[in-house]
C-alpha cells in the first residue's frame, strides 16, 4: 500500500536526519563562528528533508491535488476566520480558569515597539505552522490513509501520529557534537511515549487531533481546522509576550509544551471548542475524502 510507503519514507527521513544533522551543525558553526543547539539543527534538517522527499515522491505516492487535500477556494476566508474564533473562544475559557486560580500573571516582556513586532511575527508563524501541519496531517496523511484503509482507520491513525509527534521533542546536549549525536537525538525522541507522567498530555493531544479531524470532515475543507490550529499556536506564541503561565500546578496548566494541554484549563478549552464545533453548521458531506 502507498500508505506504508509513505510511512517508510518518513522513517528514511529520520535516518537521514540522524546521519546528517551533526555534520550540518558542525558546518554551520564553522561558517558563522557560533555554536548552534544540535536539537534545533536536527529539527530544521528533518523539516527540509521531509519536505524535499515528499515533493519528489508526490506523484508516485499519489498524495493528492490541492482540492483533494481540502484547499477549497470558495469561502476559505470565512471558514478560516470561523476556525480562529472557535479556537480563541476555547482558549479564553481555559485561560480564564487559569486566572481564577492565580496561574496567569500579566508581564509585558519587551518595550511596546518590540512587542508589536514580535506579536506580528508570532501570528504569521502561527498561521504558517497551522497551514503546514494541517496540510500534512488532515490533508495528505488523512486522504492517503483513507484511500488504503477506510475513513475510521484514517482518522484513528492520523490522530495517533499527530499526538505522538507533538509529544516527541528533541533536547540537545550542551556537550560536543559527534557523528553519533543524531542517532542519540532520534532515540531520545521516543522516550516520552514510554513516560507515564506524559499520559495526560498525550490524552489532551489525542483529543485536540480528533477535534481537528472532526473540523476537517464537518466543513469539508482544511480552512476550519487551520483556523482552530492557528488560534492555539498564536495564543501560546503571542500570549507569552503579555502574560506568564507558571509551570504548575500540572493538574491545571499541564506539563510541557504546548501549555494547558493535559491540564484542567486545556480540557476546558477543548470542551468549549468541541461544543461550538458541534453547534456550527455542517456542509454536505462527500462520500469520501478522495472525492473532495
Amino acid at each position: 500500500m502507498k500508505s506504508l510507503a509513505l510511512l517508510g519514507l518518513v522513517a528514511g527521513v529520520l535516518l537521514g536526519t540522524a546521519l546528517t544533522s551533526p555534520w550540518v551543525a558542525a558546518g554551520v558553526t564553522a561558517a558563522v563562528a557560533h555554536r548552534f543547539n544540535l536539537a534545533r539543527v536536527y529539527d530544521r534538517v528533518f523539516e527540509v528533508l521531509l519536505a524535499g522527499t515528499l515533493v519528489l515522491g508526490w506523484r508516485r505516492l499519489d498524495l493528492g491535488r490541492p482540492a483533494e487535500l481540502g484547499f477549497r477556494r470558495r469561502g476559505w476566508a470565512r471558514e478560516l476566520g470561523r476556525g480562529v474564533a472557535l479556537g480563541l473562544a476555547g482558549l479564553a475559557a481555559g485561560l480564564a480558569l487559569c486566572a481564577a486560580f492565580g496561574a496567569l500573571v500579566p508581564a509585558l516582556r519587551y518595550p511596546p515597539g518590540k512587542t508589536l513586532r514580535k506579536a506580528v511575527l508570532g501570528a504569521a508563524a502561527a498561521l504558517a505552522v497551522a497551514l503546514g501541519e494541517e496540510a500534512l496531517f488532515r490533508g495528505v496523511l488523512l486522504r492517503r490513509l483513507e484511500r488504503d484503509g477506510g475513513r475510521t482507520a484514517a482518522i484513528t491513525v492520523t490522530t495517533l501520529v499527530y499526538a505522538a509527534v507533538h509529544l516527541m521533542r528533541t533536547h540537545g546536549s550542551p556537550g560536543p557534537v559527534h557523528p553519533w549525536s543524531g542517532f542519540s537525538l532520534t532515540l531520545g525522541l521516543f522516550a516520552p511515549l514510554a513516560d507515564r507522567a506524559a499520559l495526560p498530555r498525550l490524552a489532551g493531544l489525542l483529543v485536540l487531533g480528533a477535534l481537528l479531524a472532526a473540523a476537517r470532515l464537518r466543513s469539508g475543507a482544511l480552512w476550519l481546522p487551520v483556523g482552530i490550529h492557528a488560534a492555539f499556536v498564536a495564543v501560546f506564541r503571542v500570549g507569552r509576550l503579555f502574560v506568564v503561565i507558571p509551570p504548575g500546578p500540572a493538574w491545571l496548566v499541564g506539563a510541557g509544551w504546548p501549555p494547558l494541554i493535559g491540564g484542567a484549563a486545556g480540557w476546558m478549552a477543548l470542551g468549549v471548542v468541541a461544543l461550538l464545533l458541534g453547534r456550527s453548521p455542517a456542509r454536505a458531506r462527500r462520500a469520501a475524502l478522495v472525492s473532495t
